[in-house]
């Protein structure tokens, strides 16, 4: 869709005066954590979060990862900090069963010769004792809402360079994986912060399209 389009359709929205943009349905929530990946750990949190990369096996390990020295000989990102970080999204099970895995830009996973031109995030779960790739988003995880079923709602951030903009869409768990729920806010192509409550299910189903087009979900 060309950009004219989204920077019309994005005006008419702000258009609308004084409206609550703000739809949470705090009802169903416990808490609201913003989130900010910064990549500048020099440890892992816990040692489980080593393990499944190497379970993983999408980045060079060693023994010791965090003594890891990079060389012009290695072909892919190693297992570090500096690349990987694991979150969890389910207090119903441990961590090794169910975790979120978010990649830095410009890092080379094994098997492939390119860097990731953006940040990744993608949501594991094991089944039958291996780990089988649930969701997956060319996004940047900025925050998680806890909520009463024990699986939390994740906002990514995406970037669409076509549009010059960033949006903040919200996903909710259903049916054994996350699924779009709706776009929360949208900064550049017209837009200028959180989608009003009475264009959001237009705007949503135009931006799930257009993320969906571009594989920003796949």
């Amino acid at each position: 869709m060309k950009k004219l389009f989204y920077f019309n359709l994005f005006m008419m929205f702000f258009t609308f005066s004084c409206e609550e943009s703000n739809n949470i349905d705090e009802s169903n929530l416990f808490s609201i954590n913003k989130i900010e990946t910064l990549f500048r750990d020099s440890t892992f949190s816990s040692e489980v979060d080593y393990e499944l990369l190497k379970e993983l096996n999408v980045c060079d390990t060693l023994d010791q990862a965090n003594d890891y020295i990079e060389s012009v000989d290695v072909t892919c990102s190693p297992c570090t900090p500096k690349y990987f970080k694991i979150y969890s999204y389910n207090s119903n099970k441990a961590l090794k069963d169910a975790f979120m895995l978010q990649i830095k830009a410009l890092t080379i996973l094994k098997g492939q010769n390119k860097k990731l031109p953006m940040r990744h995030l993608i949501v594991f779960e094991r089944e039958n004792g291996y780990l089988i790739k649930v969701n997956a988003f060319r996004g940047n995880l900025i925050e998680t809402r806890q909520n009463k079923k024990g699986i939390k709602d994740l906002v990514v951030r995406f970037y669409i360079p076509d549009e010059e903009a960033f949006m903040n869409c919200l996903f909710q768990w259903n049916n054994g994986k996350y699924n779009f729920n709706s776009v929360e806010s949208i900064d550049g192509a017209g837009g200028r912060g959180k989608v009003k409550k009475s264009m959001k299910e237009e705007i949503s189903k135009d931006i799930y399209q257009l993320l969906m087009k571009n594989k920003f979900i796949f």
